[in-house]
Order: structure tokens, then C-alpha cells, then sequence
């Protein structure tokens, strides 16, 4: 049987990692269906696409989309959309211009705070990709504002911390039609790090959305059952990921979650 890690990350968004770097970690873990999920970004998987194949790994179409609802941050993983549909891809850009904008402002309110860091810097740690506060973070850590990458979001760049800067966002219906058109499939990421999501993933999934991220490391056994059980009433099925971002989070995930192909057939027929 095969085993699928669907929520992985590259230097196309908020990881440390090279894209081929991450198709060679997954084969040492024995992965043999890999998502490589960026944040509103699907460059990584252009880039890739031919080496994962001669590294006889599949290769899922995926994007984490980031919605609001209700005031709260969302994720949405999306699978197995059509990857040329050029709606996404306009969409995508305009939402990649939005963060670059926004970490722009980021680094006028850090410069503001006495915080030497530049926005070039930034931009140069982003290496093209989506840029993000995981960025701003790490030029903070390398000017010895902060220690940590998470210091950084404790000191700075967290929701209400000194220099935040409210982040555009895909409603979630426009984000299920975007997704359902292109003939795609969506995910809750992530499920437990929602405040209140006892409440909130039971309304998510009444927008149309298809499965839940049971497995994920930051879902523990009694979460993992009670949205398990959720989908079987609901009609829905579940998916699983690490949610690896190299050395941006500090903990080293690849192959720490490996689903088995029997779980995610909607997501394999559509590929």
C-alpha cells in the first residue's frame, strides 16, 4: 500500500526547504504520494513535477489557501484542481501581491520599532516565493532582535503584537467555488488550532468543503477520532500531512505522518 504526506511546504512559501529536497526526504520516508501545499502558490510544483516522477513519486496538485471566518483564521487545503486553470492562477497572483504589500508594511512598522531589518532581506529570504511573516521573522532573528523565529511572532509579528498587520483573506464560499469548479478538493488544515473549533469545523464542513486533516501533529488522539467521526456522519473523508517547514518551525516533521492511499481515493481519482 501506499503512503501519502499531503501537506508539505517549500522555499516557494514559508519553508526552508528547496523543492527537490523535499521529493528526496519523502522518498527516504518511505512517502509515495506527496502534496506539496505552499501558501496561495503552486510554483513548487512546475518546478518539480518531472523530478518527483523520475523519483517515482506522485506528485498532488495542492495549494493552503488562507480564508477568514468569523474572524478567524482559516486554512483550506486544496487538492487535485485543475493546475492550468488560469481563474486560480489569477487569483493566486493577486493574493501573492497582497502579501508582498503587507510585508512591506510589516517592515515599516519594525523599522518604526528601532528594529534594524530591511525589506530587501526579506524579500531575499522568500526566495521569490509568497511572502510571509515566517520571513520577517528569521531577518529578525538574523539582526538579533529575536532568538527564535517564534520569539519573533512572541515579540512583534503575532495578532496584536507591535507590528501585525491584517492579512487578506479568502472568504470561504469564494474559496469553495474557486476550488469545486476546477473540478477540485478541499481540506480543513489543521483542525484543532481554530479557537473554538468544536464549533466552527462542523460549520466549515456545511459549506461544501470535502474532508478533514485528521492527521496532523497537532491533532491528538481524542481530536483526531472526533473529527474521524465527524466526517463518516457527514459524508466526508479525511486527510493527513506533517505540515514540514524545514527549519522555519524548528522540529524536523517529514515522515512523521504517513496516510495510506486507502483513505484519500477522491483525492487519487481525480489525479
Amino acid at each position: 500500500m501506499r503512503l501519502a504526506d499531503l501537506h508539505l511546504h517549500t522555499l516557494h512559501s514559508d519553508s526552508t526547504r528547496p523543492a527537490r529536497e523535499v521529493i528526496d526526504l519523502a522518498r527516504e520516508h518511505g512517502l509515495d504520494i506527496v502534496a506539496i501545499s505552499d501558501h496561495d502558490n503552486t510554483a513548487a510544483y512546475f518546478e518539480i513535477k518531472p523530478y518527483a516522477d523520475d523519483r517515482g513519486v506522485l506528485l498532488v496538485p495542492a495549494i493552503e489557501l488562507s480564508c477568514g471566518y468569523e474572524g478567524t483564521d482559516v486554512h483550506l487545503l486544496a487538492y487535485a484542481f485543475d493546475i492550468f486553470d488560469e481563474r486560480i492562477d489569477n487569483r493566486l497572483r493577486t493574493f501573492r501581491e497582497a502579501r508582498f504589500r503587507r510585508g512591506i508594511q510589516i517592515v515599516e512598522k519594525l523599522r518604526g520599532l528601532g528594529c534594524d531589518v530591511s525589506a530587501e532581506r526579506v524579500a531575499q529570504l522568500a526566495g521569490g516565493g509568497a511572502l510571509g511573516r515566517p520571513h520577517v521573522a528569521r531577518a529578525l532573528v538574523e539582526a538579533g532582535h529575536a532568538t527564535s523565529v517564534s520569539d519573533a511572532f512572541d515579540k512583534f509579528l503575532g495578532t496584536g503584537r507591535p507590528a501585525y498587520v491584517e492579512k487578506a483573506r479568502f472568504s470561504i464560499p469564494e474559496a469553495v467555488q474557486l476550488i469545486h469548479e476546477s473540478d477540485g478538493i478541499l481540506s480543513i488544515a489543521h483542525p484543532t488550532l481554530y479557537r473554538d473549533h468544536e464549533r466552527i469545523v462542523p460549520e466549515l464542513l456545511d459549506f461544501g468543503i470535502d474532508a478533514v486533516e485528521v492527521f496532523h501533529p497537532d491533532v491528538d488522539e481524542e481530536n483526531r477520532e472526533r473529527y474521524r467521526n465527524l466526517a463518516r456522519f457527514r459524508g466526508k473523508f479525511v486527510t493527513g500531512g506533517s505540515d514540514d517547514h524545514g527549519a522555519a518551525k524548528e522540529v524536523e516533521t517529514i515522515g512523521s505522518i504517513k496516510v495510506p492511499e486507502s483513505l484519500i481515493g477522491p483525492i487519487l481519482e481525480r489525479v
